[in-house]
């Protein structure tokens, strides 16, 4: 992205961004791969001397909650950025001190943990998805011949 590029993303964002979404401007960055957007929203109320782990369930929720309402919005918008700037947006919810970012793939993870982790397996059940998984349309045609032990849980 070119030098003055990030105020123009920064301003881009500033009028786009609805008002309401966070309590106050995103902190918007702009390089070369990426834009990322991080909001604050709005903490919930957690009774006074609560434990820790009460209050970053809470703080989780209100991210979560935050993500389901706005999701339509934030993929037009990104959308929308994409095709203006040419690079991905990367939107990010702090509440409190969670942070959660979720990535342009739409499957959110919490901040500090690397790409390189180990993704959850896909395991199809039955005959589900027959020939759309592995190798072709007759890659399933012996399926009621194997009764071996297909994933050891």
């Amino acid at each position: 992205m070119e030098t003055q590029k990030p105020d123009e993303v920064k301003g881009w964002f500033a009028g786009r961004v609805p008002e309401g979404w966070f309590t106050a401007a995103p902190k918007v960055t702009a390089d070369d791969q990426q834009i990322t957007v991080l909001g604050e929203v709005a903490a919930p109320e957690v009774p006074a001397g609560s434990p820790a782990e009460l209050r970053a369930g809470a703080e989780a929720g209100r991210i979560a909650r935050f993500r389901e309402h706005t999701r339509g919005y934030r993929i037009a918008v990104a959308q929308e950025a994409e095709h203006r700037f040419g690079v991905p947006v990367t939107w990010a919810a702090k509440c409190g001190g969670t942070e959660l970012t979720f990535t342009p793939g739409g499957s959110g993870r919490r901040s500090g943990q690397g790409e390189g982790k180990e993704q959850p397996k896909q395991v199809v059940i039955g005959r589900w998805g027959r020939g759309r998984r592995f190798g072709g349309p007759r890659a399933w045609s012996r399926t009621g011949a194997f009764r071996g032990d297909w994933q050891n849980f």
